[in-house]
């Protein structure tokens, strides 16, 4: 074979197909750990090699050398088509399609196509006989019209996904819609060329190729097609545990993530166009308050009863680059097992301090009880004593002194059960608190009153912190009955930074704080409030003055609201 070439301005669209390629090539393989890449830099490669081959067939003389380069351009038509069928595959869903497998059978195609070509005049399968105006012109065999046919089905499966993933996947639509419209023009054109129903000089085949790829670098470097991060937020989307709803401004769902169809229970065919409302029936209010956005967060309780599913419910705008509204992003955060930790802790709380008010109780009842029995044990012995040397009028002074200590313990009985029937707050602090003090007014005719800002959530307040705060109160409110001789008393709760201060004040005879000090049956219950607000961190006041009733305050701190 004679080669000889010469320059003819038809190369040039060839050349800048090649440098074309070979750039998208090179960028590609930068990016060969993204999805879709590394096929992509091997189609672009093969492109390369056969525009090259359309540069040298251009510029050659004779027929044979043109012959020469028709063939080595086939030997990369086909692989590059592959390749770009590949790279389709593996960016509509990486790791689905593209398997070993599938890459196997679509390997069978190219090389067979390399094997008849190198030895096509044994058997003439690729081309039967070629002829030549202006361009080489061939006669295809069964092989060649067969691989024809190959190569539009393979445009026709890459048509196909890029719908698929058009319908699917809004997100992906812009760059989508350029490359298919890209390969749409390119097999048009290969078409009018291969039916000769253009007849030009120029080689449409090229015009196609460089179409094709103008249109992937478009969607390359407009659409960041390649760029790690979008990769990223998609599988991010895809494999986060929570709920992600993607809804317009008017409030149906546009879109949403695998764990929002197992949440709601539903399809993302099903649901999408739906109003939010009707994909949360239970919660609609809830959610037309978040989206007439007002702020916070709402707690719903998804699944069954024996399997229920909490989940923390956000609502966010969605805004583009103007500050324009474009629509509303609902998270779903499932929170159920903070909620059980909490619960458990809540559980744990209560039960420790169950445990320490009967420790108490026990305590109480030796102190307080234990020294009754023993004041009647001693005072009988001297009633008896009394009795036995004749000594009436002094017996029956001890036996009267009997009988009020019976009486006080009696008193101190009752209000110790009375105390402990409320001293869990079950049903709620400030109830079981209220339920006290009318039952206390009830029994010692001593008028009670209760204040209580309106903004107070007690909820602020440990499990540990309610039980001891009510035992603190309970203990105050004895002392009032036993030693104030008052006939009014108050509980105030007031609201500061951090802390929450609660106060018993009565009208009683009031007393010297100084002698509180001292260790006697009628100062045992501030030091058992003592005792109380130590162990959940608070601080005891104590004010009193003879004459002007009694002040008792504890300072309570709160816990973060956050918590």
């Amino acid at each position: 074979m004679n080669q000889s070439y010469a320059y003819t301005p038809l190369i040039w669209l060839s050349v800048l197909s090649v440098l074309l390629l070979l750039a998208l090539a090179v960028q590609a393989w930068r990016h060969r750990r993204v999805a879709g890449a590394l096929p992509f830099a091997i189609g672009g490669l093969f492109a390369t090699f056969w525009a090259a081959g359309s540069v040298m067939e251009f510029a050659a003389l004779d027929f044979a050398t043109k012959l020469f380069w028709f063939k080595a351009q086939t030997i990369f038509q086909l692989p590059a088509t592959v390749a770009i069928t590949c790279f389709v595959l593996e960016y509509a869903w990486p790791g689905r399609w593209l398997t070993r497998r599938n890459l196997a059978i679509l390997s069978i195609g190219p090389l067979l196509v390399i094997g008849l070509t190198l030895t096509n005049k044994f058997h003439h399968l690729m081309w039967i006989n070629f002829e030549y105006e202006n361009s080489v012109i061939p006669q295809l065999g069964l092989a060649g019209k067969l691989f024809i046919i190959y190569a539009f089905g393979l445009g026709l499966l890459n048509l196909y996904v890029f719908s698929q993933l058009f319908v699917r996947s809004p997100q992906h639509r812009w760059p989508v819609a350029v490359m298919a419209f890209g390969q749409l023009v390119s097999r048009t054109l290969f078409t009018l060329e291969m039916t000769l129903v253009v007849q030009i000089d120029l080689p449409l085949d090229m015009f196609g190729l460089v179409f094709t790829f103008l249109m992937y670098i478009i969607a390359l470097f407009g659409f960041r097609l390649f760029d790690p991060i979008p990769l990223a937020i998609q599988m991010v989307i895809t494999q986060m545990r929570d709920g992600m709803l993607v809804l317009d401004l008017e409030g149906r769902l546009t879109t949403m993530n695998p764990a929002a169809k197992i949440i709601l229970g539903t399809s993302k065919e099903r649901a999408i166009g739906q109003l939010a409302q009707a994909l949360l029936p239970g919660y609609a209010n809830e959610v037309a308050n978040l989206l007439s956005g007002i702020p916070g967060s709402v707690e719903i309780c998804l699944g069954t009863d024996l399997k229920p599913r909490y989940y923390e419910m956000v609502m966010t705008t969605i805004k583009d680059w103007r500050e324009v509204e474009l629509g509303h992003l609902l998270l779903l955060r499932d929170v159920t097992l903070k909620k059980q930790a909490q619960s458990q802790i809540i559980e744990q709380q209560r039960s420790l301090a169950t445990l320490k008010e009967r420790w108490r109780v026990a305590r109480d009842l030796h102190d307080n009880i234990g020294q009754v029995i023993a004041f009647v044990n001693t005072q009988g012995q001297a009633v008896r004593r009394l009795l036995s040397q004749g000594d009436v009028q002094t017996a029956d002074a001890q036996v009267a002194r009997l009988v009020e200590a019976a009486r006080e313990a009696d008193v101190d009985i009752r209000e110790s059960i009375m105390a402990l029937r409320v001293s869990l707050p079950e049903n709620g602090f400030f109830l079981a608190l209220e339920q006290y003090l009318a039952t206390y007014e009830k029994m010692y005719a001593i008028q009670t009153k209760l204040v209580k800002p309106e903004t107070f959530d007690v909820n602020f307040l440990d499990a540990l912190v309610k039980t001891q705060l009510l035992g603190i109160l309970q203990e105050a409110l004895t002392n009032v009955r036993k030693h104030a001789n008052a006939s009014r008393v108050e509980v105030k709760f007031e609201d500061e930074l951090g802390w929450v201060n609660v106060t018993v004040i009565d009208d009683g005879r009031g007393f010297e704080p100084s002698a509180a000090s001292e260790v006697s049956s009628e100062h045992f219950g501030l030091r058992v409030m003592t005792e109380r607000a130590e162990e959940i961190g608070s601080i005891l006041s104590l004010h009193s003055e003879p004459g002007h009733g009694t002040q008792v305050r504890v300072r309570v701190p709160i816990k973060e609201a956050t918590q």
